[in-house]
Formats: structure tokens, sequence, C-alpha cells
């Protein structure tokens, strides 16, 4: 199983190696599902209130409000669970949705699956669902990369291909490693803000190194506050994240620490972790 903790620490909860999260079109939500035997979209986010009592109010709302609403157990924590049907296409689905909470602290999870689609498989993800204290961020933990660092990686390589387009009138997403690592020296030399971000030279740094060795691979890390994409170095499919901490290197930290190399040796030193 896979554990993901979701952007400020709220929630967390574990998912199957064959499952994947995807781009959700609800706002402030989360999508999981298997990309390769569809069973059913997980969908999870979480409202924050002030009210120490919101937790407990939203869930009588949602036993109130739906006449199929009932109280529900899954793992000792307790849920109020409801469902509704619909035909898409002319196949037949079911939403399925729990709400939980803490305090003030609300989770809303729904499982869509079609008739073939098992509920077990939603329960079980349900049986793993931790609600967090934002207050009290987690101290160091190492998950499969999120989309939303996905995000900032995929921003800094786009940046990174924009501007040595512009100023160079080279594509570097076309180029030899090595010369692409010339060209984004060719800028930071000429003192081009964005290649002297350290931010999106760490990043496209690290985009370079997935590339070009089997093994390495992006995670995110949770370190207090702080969340960021980082390198795992591995030569197992598997994340054994708990046991690989030594292997984990944070590319953008690196490239600070060594703001006064050269790139190339900087690609280097990354490549010898």
């Amino acid at each position: 199983m896979k554990k993901y903790i979701s952007p400020g620490s709220w929630f967390a909860f574990s998912y199957p190696e064959n499952w994947h999260e995807f781009q959700d079109s609800e706002e402030n939500g989360f999508l999981f599902y298997n990309p390769d035997v569809w069973s059913g979209n997980f969908r999870i986010s979480a409202a924050l209130d002030a009210s120490p009592h919101f937790a407990e109010e939203a869930m009588h709302d949602e036993l109130c409000q739906y006449a199929n609403a009932r109280k529900v157990t899954i793992n000792n924590r307790h849920f109020i669970y409801s469902f509704e049907s619909f035909e898409e296409e002319g196949r037949h689905y079911t939403s399925h949705f729990w709400v939980t909470g803490e305090r003030n602290m609300v989770v809303y999870c729904s499982f869509t699956m079609d008739e073939k689609g098992k509920l077990e498989e939603a329960e079980a993800l349900l049986s793993t669902l931790q609600i967090l204290n934002p207050k009290k961020p987690c101290l160091h933990e190492i998950i499969p990369v999120r989309l939303m660092e996905v995000a900032l990686i995929n921003e800094a390589y786009e940046c990174a291909l924009k501007t040595v387009k512009q100023e160079l009138k080279r594509d570097f997403s076309s180029s030899t490693i090595e010369t692409s690592i010339e060209l984004l020296q060719k800028l930071a030399d000429k003192g081009v803000k964005t290649v002297k971000d350290f931010e999106v030279t760490g990043l496209v740094l690290g985009c370079f190194l997935v590339d070009d060795i089997d093994g390495v691979e992006w995670v995110t890390v949770i370190d207090k506050t702080r969340e960021y994409p980082a390198l795992l170095y591995t030569a197992s499919s598997t994340l054994q994240l708990n046991e690989s901490r030594k292997h984990i290197v944070d590319p953008v930290a690196l490239v600070r620490s060594c703001k006064e190399k050269k790139l190339k040796d900087i690609y280097e030193k990354l490549r010898e972790q």
C-alpha cells in the first residue's frame, strides 16, 4: 500500500500500489483510481472550521439531509453513509458517500463504481483514514510524489524550456542532457533571472536525472510545515520509503549549497548520490 498525506497535513490514508492520483474536476478534491483496471473513482476532500463542533454538526446535517443516510463504523471510525444511483451513456453507476470528522475538521469521501464494482474496495481505503492536526504537521514523511509537486516540477521545466527558446533560440527538450546543461549554464552566465532561481534549476536538473538513471524517481517530502519534491535513489520499483531516507536528495537544496559551482558539476554531484 502507498500512503497519501494531503497538502497542509489535514488527512492521510493508504491506497493500493496500482492506484494513482489524478487531476480532479472538483475544486479542493483529490481523485484516485486504478488506471489499468478501473474499478471505481475514489474522491476525498476536507473542510476546516473554527468551531470545535464543526464535525459533529456536519455529520448530523448529513444524516438529516438524505433519506437513505445512516451511521456506519469502519475500523472504529464513525461515518455518515449515503448513496445515489444514476445512468450515463447506457451504463448504471452508483456513487457512495461517507462523511466523517473530528472536532473542527470534516472529511468527505465518495466512491463511484459501475455494476461490477465492489464497495469493499472503498471501505478498505476508508479503514486507513487518519484525520491529522494541521497545527501539528508531520515531522518527517516521504510519500509517492503528489500531483501538487508534479505541477511544481512541470512548471519549472516549462519555464526553463521557454527561457532557453527565448534567449538562445534553442530547444533543449530535443537535446542531450549534456547539451541542455550547457544551454542552462549559458543563461546562468548571462545572469538570466529564471535560470539563476535555485528552485527552477534544481527541479530541472532533477528531471534530467530521472530520465538519465533507472531507479531514480520523484517523491514528496513532508517535513513539518515544509512540503517539497525530492529525488529517491532506489534500485527497486517498490517504494520502501521508511528504509530509504538516506537515499533522499533535495535537488533544490543541493543547487543552493553549490551556487558557486558550474551546473555540470552540480549535476555530476547529483549522479553520485
